[in-house]
């Protein structure tokens, strides 16, 4: 009896158990960044919602008219909910990232045609930072921090068919470098070893970006001497 009683109060006849959850219409627009570059039709557009603990809650399509314009209907919100709204465009998958405060204005997102040409790309800061000896195994430990800039109106796009061509961010390595680990803001892409460093197979797209890479190499007795090649150039170089 107690058990049935609780249950009515807690419960009583009527009562909602649940809110509707408020929803809002997503509107936006796809511009070619590159002078003379125009928006291909049809031209899918997709989004992607996550909750707060990144879990994915909401996968919709819909498709950019001539003008590039698009709309998502009825899109759910919620609390520290992020969107992610997508377009892939000659080869590259081009996001914006809004949080539930960005929906009420109208979205750009920006697409850019590709280059195969690497000089499009000056690195403005690199920084090599040695992280610690160990003189007992005679190693050393050391990061490398790297500014770079595609000054162009175009994404440079490494091209996978022909890697001779020169269309990759390259880096050097001091001999016999072990334990290499790269992180970057650049969207995909893989790590390649060639000649004596390696190469970033990601899209670089017009403007400022960040990578660092961290690595081992051995010394002998109580220094070492090694060439360092710059393949992008570098405005600024330092040792710390």
């Amino acid at each position: 009896a107690l058990l049935a009683a609780l249950a009515i109060l807690l419960f009583p006849p009527g009562a909602e158990t649940t809110q509707a959850q408020e929803k809002v219409g997503i509107s936006g627009q796809v511009i070619n960044g590159t002078e003379g570059g125009a928006i291909p039709t049809p031209l899918p557009v997709t989004l992607h919602a996550f909750a707060a603990d990144e879990r994915p809650v909401i996968t919709t399509s819909t498709t950019a008219d001539a003008a590039g314009r698009f709309r998502f209907e009825e899109v759910a919100l919620g609390e520290g909910w992020s969107y992610v709204v997508s377009v892939a465009y000659a080869g590259v998958v081009y996001s914006l990232v809004l949080a539930t405060g960005d929906l009420a204005s109208p979205v750009e997102l920006k697409v850019y045609e590709a280059t195969q040409d690497a000089g499009v790309v000056e690195v403005t800061r690199q920084v090599l930072v040695i992280a610690g000896v160990d003189a007992k195994r005679e190693q050393i430990g050391a990061i490398e921090f790297v500014q770079l800039r595609n000054t162009g109106l175009r994404t440079l796009v490494p091209d996978l068919a022909n890697p001779a061509r020169v269309s990759f961010l390259r880096f050097s390595l001091p001999p016999r470098a072990t334990e290499l680990d790269v992180q970057s803001d650049l969207p995909g892409g893989q790590i390649v070893s060639i000649g004596t460093g390696f190469a970033i197979t990601a899209p670089v797209l017009p403007g400022e970006h960040g990578l660092s890479f961290s690595y081992r190499f051995p010394y002998r007795g109580e220094g070492i001497s090694f060439r360092q090649s710059f393949l992008h150039g570098a405005q600024l170089y330092q040792v710390l």
